[in-house]
């Protein structure tokens, strides 16, 4: 799966990851503890990303935290509507693991990870 790859990408970088299998299950992650960076797919079970995202703009400890976006759907209306809801960047996938691991970086400057 995309989501695991990412993981394993971003651990062997020097990040800690924490996987969720759906939007709900998500947001209960987040409220467990502290995340300096999300990143979402618009296609998910139980609670798509638009809804997702506009949920963790409603968290105090997350209303700045860092999102990404990385999905298949490659269409302006959904890029927009992301933004809007307050993703900070938009990903379509495939995409190189560079690709996500700057915009990461830029998202996190100092935070820390190896460098490729």
């Amino acid at each position: 799966m995309v989501r695991r790859y990412h993981a394993y990408i971003l651990t062997s970088l020097g990040y800690d990851v924490e996987e969720s299998e759906d939007g709900l299950l998500a947001l209960e992650t987040l409220l467990k503890g502290d995340h300096d960076l999300i990143i979402t797919d618009i296609n998910m079970p139980r609670m798509d990303g638009f809804r997702f995202i506009a949920e963790v703009r409603e968290m105090a400890a997350h209303r700045e935290t860092p999102i990404i976006i990385v999905t298949t759907q490659d269409h302006a209306v959904d890029a927009a509507r992301g933004l809007e809801l307050g993703a900070n960047v938009y990903v379509v996938k495939p995409t190189e693991p560079e690709k996500l691991v700057h915009w990461i970086r830029r998202l996190l400057p100092g935070s820390g990870g190896k460098e490729a």
